[in-house]
């Protein structure tokens, strides 16, 4: 008898857990929705192309995946507005971040991840460390390329990202972070803003490098 009670107990625990993961979850789908509703934003409940888009980052860690929950539309900036796109992004069968990513008006030369000293260092072989930016450990594709680029404006707005994402990241004409599962709405909208500033910055570090190269 003592057995099947344990079983028993076991499996209740289990069903609750289940419960509460899918109410949490069916939660988030909603906010989601009626955030991108009230901005008139369009969402989308899935989309296995987009997250191919891009190379680094999560994407290089895990695969491309799908993006989930998928949210896109323009982000105000004073600079006119910037395509942004945000997402629970799924790598072999389960959510493993929720990515958010902003335009950059101009490609960049090369890539470069911001990695907090928590983060995991970059498995990317293509990747090397160049120097810290802020709090934040600089990864990149071409040192030459990328240095006039980190300036003390995007130490700044990278900085302003919060600790609770440990990786953005920055390639061809995007600015991307990996937020926690199950952020809520409100700080999803503060991390695409923030983005949209670290897009800025890097874009003010691109027309200052045009001209000396240009001389």
């Amino acid at each position: 008898m003592s057995v099947w009670f344990v079983i028993a107990i076991v499996a209740i625990v289990v069903g609750v857990g289940l419960l509460l993961f899918d109410r949490f979850r069916g939660g988030a789908t909603r906010d989601r929705r009626r955030w991108a509703s009230m901005r008139e934003w369009e969402y989308l409940e899935s989309d296995p192309v987009l997250p191919s888009r891009w190379r680094y980052g999560t994407i290089h860690q895990g695969g491309p995946g799908v993006a989930r929950n998928l949210v896109s539309g323009d982000v105000p900036t004073p600079d006119g507005p910037r395509k942004a796109y945000a997402f629970d992004h799924e790598q072999a069968g389960r959510i493993s971040s929720v990515l958010c990513a902003v335009q950059v008006h101009v490609s960049l030369p090369a890539a470069v991840e911001l990695r907090l000293p928590s983060a995991p260092l970059p498995d990317d072989a293509g990747l090397d460390l160049l120097e810290p930016v802020g709090e934040r450990y600089a990864f990149v594709s071409d040192a030459d390329a990328v240095r006039p680029l980190l300036t003390p404006r995007v130490a700044d707005a990278s900085d302003a990202i919060g600790e609770d994402v440990e990786l953005l990241w920055a390639e061809d004409a995007w600015v991307l972070a990996a937020a926690p599962v199950g952020i809520s709405a409100d700080r999803m909208q503060d991390l695409l803003a923030d983005l949209a500033e670290v897009a800025t910055a890097l874009e003010e570090g691109l027309h200052a490098r045009r001209p000396a190269i240009e001389s």
